[in-house]
């Protein structure tokens, strides 16, 4: 007969990991919802503006993004999250609440008067990061970015309100204010958009009280958690210190996929005009897979991972570790083989919804998101062992790893742009980079903290390599067969069948190899939703 203790213990850790995975479904939903409204926005900015105005919109955007993510972006979510949760654990909130106020404090000061600097310096901005492009483009780009920029405010705001409710996971409550954004910059576009100066800038207003209601939204959600908040500028308080010590490389860390991007459309520029919104849209495409499987499981993970720590229960930190890691890449992987054999069906298909958008423009997109393919499975392993270095306290080395990988990419790119590679060759360089960056990540993590690494990654690689050579090899021979694709309907379903095919392959080889990772999502979602089906019917 089983230890009443030891029932009792492993009733909690099913009650936590059942609790983990009702989490990162509601995640996993709401970052669909978020990246599926994000790429009708895609689609709607090439149907809405011709090409001029469609590079200056993508443009416009590019400083704002930057500075939010060098300000922001992954500062508040990736240091307060942690450091709360671990605080929530050891019940001293109420002494790390006082370093978090003074912390949200100086931000919101050093972010406005950021903002106000680029207000004022928006056209000298645009001038000295976009060279190469036509003199209306940056002109265009730089006066609507004015209308842009009080948005990173209002996007700070909303980030510091997920990431304290993160820490007390209330994850239902953070999953869908990114597709409510979403939807009125969908508004914004679709209502104010159109080929003229004055719908240009309009639409950058419409965009900014996008912003505005994202920020009331998660405040509203997060009201009961954010009354421990008092505004405070003590900078001798030893937990402000701490907090900022973590905060200031993972701000610069975040801020590396920003940089990758302009360096990306900074060599774009060199093929012309057209290249720049054919990257963004490669951008889109990829990030969807990504940005839906692997951030949501990463977010899930950080304040339990934190928590684990703060407990010293280092198994369960590799266990939790172990599983992220697996269940991102067992989603991606299928995905990034799906867009390596079809791109050019996929961005015709997804993108390709007037005149504006031309054959010249999905054919460049799908060379670039071809480059792109291997970024969404390493930039998935990136960001979960980003997520465990932060939950561990450990953030300077992930800031060196970014380093070291920019460097790499801005290297590769300016080697085979001036040997005359072609535009293919700047995703290239940038998966290249991430392959880089991936391997500083995992052996640091992996050898420094030995009682925390991933475990079995060998077996489920090896499984995971085999189900994907099926997938290839099945999308490429379906491939073959003639279909006429004259008309989107048309588009759609043949798009739509190959991959529910190449789906269905990798599953079922799955399910042959007997992968825990399968076995696990049939017994945790599916398998439950059908019981409480039936038990419903009853």
């Amino acid at each position: 007969m089983s230890n009443p203790i030891e029932q009792r213990k492993r009733h909690t850790q099913n009650k936590k990991t059942n609790s983990i995975a009702f989490s990162t479904i509601i995640m996993i939903i709401g970052l669909i919802l978020s990246k599926g409204s994000g790429f009708l926005r895609t689609v709607i900015i090439g149907h809405k503006f011709s090409e001029t105005y469609r590079d200056a919109f993508v443009a416009a955007f590019l400083i704002p993004d930057f500075v939010f993510a060098l300000l922001v972006g992954g500062s508040i979510q990736s240091a307060i999250t942690p450091t709360l949760s671990k605080a929530i654990e050891q019940k001293t909130q109420k002494k790390v609440w006082r370093g978090v106020s003074i912390f949200i404090t100086w931000m919101s000061l050093f972010v406005l008067t950021f903002v106000i600097i680029c207000e004022v310096f928006s056209n000298y901005l645009y001038n000295a990061f976009n060279q190469g492009k036509s003199e209306d483009v940056v002109r265009l780009a730089g006066n609507m970015a004015r209308t842009l920029y009080p948005q990173i405010f209002f996007m700070m705001l909303a980030a510091l309100c997920i990431g304290v409710l993160n820490a007390y996971k209330k994850f239902g409550s953070t999953a869908f204010g990114p597709p409510i954004y979403n939807i009125c910059v969908l508004l914004a576009i679709g209502l104010l958009g159109g080929s003229n100066e004055e719908s240009l800038y309009l639409t950058g207003v419409g965009v900014m009280a996008a912003a505005m209601i994202y920020f009331v939204f998660q405040l509203f959600m997060g009201r009961r958690e954010m009354v421990h908040y008092r505004p405070s500028l003590d900078t001798k308080d030893p937990e402000f210190r701490r907090l900022f010590k973590l905060a200031i490389p993972i701000l610069i860390s975040a801020s590396i996929v920003q940089v990758n991007m302009l360096l990306l459309n900074s060599f774009a520029t060199r093929f012309g005009d057209g290249p720049l919104y054919a990257l963004n849209s490669a951008s889109t495409l990829w990030q969807l897979p990504y940005g839906i499987f692997a951030v949501g499981i990463g977010n899930v993970m950080l304040p339990s991972l934190a928590s684990h720590f703060a407990n010293k229960d280092y198994k369960e930190s590799s266990m939790l570790l172990s599983a992220s890691i697996k269940n991102a890449l067992f989603l991606t992987i299928p995905c990034a083989g799906i867009f390596l054999i079809m791109p050019l069906d996929i961005v015709k298909t997804l993108l390709q919804w007037s005149a504006n958008f031309t054959d010249k423009n999905a054919e460049m997109a799908a060379l670039f998101l071809t480059g792109y393919c291997a970024a969404i499975v390493l930039q998935s392993v990136i960001f979960i062992l980003n997520q465990a270095f932060y939950a561990i306290g450990q953030t300077r080395f992930p800031l060196f790893a970014g380093i070291v990988s920019m460097i790499v990419n801005f290297g590769m790119c300016f080697l085979l742009v001036n040997l005359g590679c072609g535009a293919m060759c700047l995703t290239i360089s940038y998966s290249v980079s991430c392959l880089v960056r991936m391997i500083l990540l995992a052996y640091v993590y992996t050898t420094r903290h030995k009682k925390l690494a991933p475990r079995r990654m060998r077996a489920f690689l090896i499984k995971s390599a085999i189900c994907l050579a099926a997938l290839l090899i099945a999308l490429y021979l379906i491939s073959l067969i003639p279909f006429n694709q004259s008309g989107k309907l048309r588009q759609f379903v043949w798009l739509g069948a190959r991959g529910i095919f190449a789906f269905a392959v990798y599953f079922g080889m799955a399910f042959a190899l007997r992968m825990e990772e399968l076995q696990i999502a049939y017994e945790r979602y599916i398998r439950r939703f059908f019981k409480k089906k039936s038990a419903s019917a009853k």
